[in-house]
């Protein structure tokens, strides 16, 4: 293999076939295991992520290997969450050749990240993954909050998911995750994948999207005021924000009370969540912030 290549050799239908015959393999629907068979998707996933040799690399779900092999042959180290043990002597002989790969059997979702991160001594790193999409939203909830020093997360992801990443204010898929993605970075979706270059092939497309972290240009003063103030903007999208915010937040404050702030942010109080940018969320959870007693949050 050429210097700097990427390692595309378990991204073939025989490679796949071989090594779960040979391991008495069988996929698991309830895990999302839907492994690449397409070296073309690996190589737009890694040029998508810019990953280079002075890149440290977090994956989740290494399934029999197939990125883990590609980003250990493009990327300095790479640390690799796994959660299902089955999967041990497959990837013992798929990665086992790469000194700069490190499997970590853990569960992504159930990790306590700032640990993880302190414990790899870690200060930079870029988060690459084929995910499971039962778990993309709390997992990517998770590390936004969470893994502050990534430079950027790139994965593949459920197509209608991508695109509620991507989402418009005023539109049906604008909602918690599109705020979140927003406010902690720049959100594209690189490529659509169709269902053909998986096995098995789930049942519908996919989208490769790219997260480039940076800081928003208004800060929230308290970030989980912030998110409990989307999801309950969120939480009953056919009522006006005031009444939304209103059974969430009483018996801390009362209609009337949030009628005011709302016109305070400039934000009528007949508004659906759905209507209001990223800035409006964040406007708005500082002057809650500001009357808000800490334990009526």
């Amino acid at each position: 293999m050429e210097p700097n290549a990427v390692d595309t050799a378990l991204a073939a239908p025989t490679a796949v076939r071989r090594l779960a015959a040979k391991h008495g393999f069988t996929f698991r629907r309830s895990l999302g295991q839907n492994f690449l068979i397409d070296g073309n998707i690996l190589r737009k996933i890694i040029q998508s992520a810019a990953i280079t040799k002075a890149d440290t690399v977090i994956e989740v779900g290494a399934g029999i290997g197939t990125l883990t092999r590609a980003l250990g042959s493009t990327a300095g180290r790479v640390l690799s969450l796994e959660v299902d043990r089955r999967l041990e002597p497959i990837l013992q002989e798929t990665v086992g050749d790469y000194d700069n790969v490190e499997i970590i059997w853990e569960d992504a979702l159930k990790l306590d990240w700032p640990s993880f991160w302190k414990r790899q001594g870690l200060s930079r790193a870029k988060f690459v993954a084929n995910l499971p999409y039962y778990i993309t939203s709390p997992l990517l909830l998770n590390i936004f909050c969470e893994c502050p020093f990534l430079e950027s997360i790139t994965v593949m992801v459920q197509r209608e998911v991508g695109e509620r990443f991507t989402a418009q204010p005023g539109t049906k898929t604008y909602g918690t995750l599109t705020v979140l993605a927003g406010y902690y970075s720049e959100v594209e979706i690189c490529h659509i994948v169709p269902p053909t270059v998986f096995m098995p092939p789930p049942d519908v497309e996919s989208a490769v999207v790219k997260f480039t972290l940076r800081p928003y240009e208004l800060e929230a003063v308290d970030p989980e005021l912030l998110w409990t103030t989307v999801k309950a903007a969120f939480s009953q999208r056919r009522k006006t924000l005031a009444n939304s915010l209103a059974s969430s937040l009483k018996p801390s404050l009362s209609k009337a009370a949030v009628n005011d702030i709302l016109q305070a942010c400039g934000i009528s109080p007949e508004q659906r969540a759905e209507t209001l940018t990223v800035a409006d969320f964040v406007i708005l959870s500082n002057h809650l912030a500001a009357v808000l007693p800490r334990e009526g949050r």
